[in-house]
């Protein structure tokens, strides 16, 4: 296998993974069908460091809500580099799995299609000039 095997093979992954994004985040959506209004009880804190030295931070928050008798915590799946843009108290619409209820989404997080599109469109890109050009 030459190099225009392999390039095929990677630029093949990256359109298969970008499926796999936009098809898992559309069947959660599917899941996740039950409403419920959760509560900010946390904000987690993450940082990271680029190679000028740079700190940012990521701020995600803390959900707790009930499903019957259950009561959820865990963290959203959405964050922002904004240190205010959540508070502690305030309340949040969320949709859970009802066979599942700590799978839940945000009504305003996304489910990544967007990206795994991207990512689909990259590979195809890819995949056609390796053919091109080799």
């Amino acid at each position: 296998m030459g190099v225009k095997g392999i390039l095929l093979i990677i630029s093949g992954l990256v359109c298969f993974v970008g499926f796999l994004i936009v098809y898992m985040g559309i069947r959660k959506r599917k899941r996740c069908t039950e409403p419920a209004v959760a509560k900010i009880v946390d904000i987690k804190r993450s940082s990271d460091t680029d190679n000028d030295g740079n700190k940012s931070y990521r701020y995600r928050p803390v959900l707790e809500f009930k499903v019957g008798t259950q009561t959820i915590r865990k963290a959203a799946g959405v964050s922002s580099d904004k240190s205010k843009a959540y508070r502690v108290g305030d309340m949040v619409n969320v949709d859970f799995n009802p066979l599942k209820p700590k799978e839940f989404m945000t009504k305003k997080q996304k489910t990544g299609a967007f990206k795994g599109v991207v990512l689909m469109c990259a590979g195809v890109v890819a995949f056609v000039a390796v053919l091109i050009i080799f």
